[in-house]
């Protein structure tokens, strides 16, 4: 391209800027190529200026150890970062008068570096991928074969903090925000499905006690309500539910796979005797990998479920002296049972093309 042309598309208005990046080519080139085996350009793409700290010997150093421990999934904060640069300006013979690792600095490097915080979550890090790669190109393949996909199902828990609200907020620049006490009342919802998407099974929904003060005069639940002291799945619980599904299947006529995970809660003498229903284990910690469930249902059907609550919110909010908080406190298990089942109703019955 012409020069002329290069600065219409870039919108230079001097021909002398563009005349100096061409001049500093490969200085530019080397200072956003890529650093030791992590994908992290070496400065931030947003600065107009390629500035060096004035320690280059200090940040480098600095730079590839916080490199090498991402690519080891190790938490790293600001106070520790702090403490290893001290550590290297000591063996680099720089004093304390000569290099200082203020907060200032670290600012500055984390700036310079394109250096941002994040929450870590999730446990996909402590997955083995080689393993996942090996069981669905040779394990899979041969337990499925023979079943049509309305016939391979899969069942997933997942705790729902049913009076939980978000923890973010718009609000004003100089408003001061404070959040209330977090709601910790938790229920444990089992989901279950097949491949093509043509059964959502009734939701089981576990909660503490046996009969709460909600369910008077309730003759019927839209889910199954089983109870524990602590809201948790159990083997005894797994077992009595699945012997319910094979006794459907039978009924139904039909022979169907059903994949959970490897876990206390799924003991391996709950496929014993079944009639209609083959039960596989996934393998070990390989749940956020492989666990079809984990791909994007749960996570749909809280979010329906979230709506739904803040819904519930917005129809009280406006009486006086009313909270939000105030407002989701009231919410029973009895409600939350009846909002899970409506989210749960609204997950889109697409195909799931399970351990793609």
């Amino acid at each position: 391209m012409k020069k002329i042309d290069v600065m219409k598309k870039f919108g230079l208005k001097n021909q002398s800027t563009l005349s100096t990046i061409l001049k500093n080519r490969d200085k530019i080139i080397g200072s956003t190529s890529v650093v030791g085996t992590t994908a992290t350009a070496a400065f931030s793409t947003d600065r107009k200026r390629m500035r060096t700290g004035k320690y280059e010997e200090i940040e480098a150093a600095v730079l590839k150890w916080l490199q090498t421990g991402r690519a080891k999934n190790l938490p790293i904060s600001g106070p520790l970062l702090l403490e290893k640069a001290k550590e290297f300006a000591s063996l680099m013979d720089f004093s304390e008068a000569d290099f200082s690792a203020s907060q200032g600095w670290l600012e500055r490097f984390k700036s310079r570096n394109n250096i941002v915080g994040k929450k870590m979550c999730g446990e996909s890090a402590a997955v083995d991928p080689e393993l996942c790669a090996r069981w669905l190109a040779n394990d899979l393949p041969g337990l499925i074969q023979g079943y049509h996909p309305r016939d391979i199902y899969n069942a997933d828990e997942t705790g729902l903090f049913f009076r939980l609200l978000p923890d973010k907020t718009l609000t004003f620049k100089n408003d001061e925000c404070h959040g209330g006490k977090k709601a910790k009342n938790r229920i444990t919802v089992l989901c279950t499905a097949n491949m093509d998407g043509s059964d959502k099974l009734k939701l089981v929904v576990i909660g503490k006690h046996k009969k709460p003060r909600c369910f008077k005069n309730v003759r019927s639940k839209p889910v199954q309500y089983e109870s524990n002291k602590k809201a948790w799945m159990l083997s005894s619980l797994f077992d009595k539910w699945i012997r319910k599904f094979d006794r459907r299947m039978v009924l139904a006529g039909r022979s169907v796979l059903m994949f959970v995970d490897n876990c206390s809660a799924h003991p391996p003498t709950s496929a014993d005797n079944l009639k209609a229903t083959k039960l596989l284990f996934l393998p070990a910690n390989t749940t956020s990998q492989l666990q079809p469930m984990d791909m994007g249902i749960i996570k749909n059907m809280k979010m329906f479920y979230r709506k739904k609550l803040l819904q519930r919110c917005l129809r009280e909010i406006d009486t006086d002296g009313v909270t939000a908080e105030h407002t989701c406190g009231q919410v029973t298990v009895l409600d939350a049972i009846l909002m899970v089942h409506s989210a749960w109703e609204e997950v889109y019955t697409t195909p799931t093309y399970f351990f793609i």
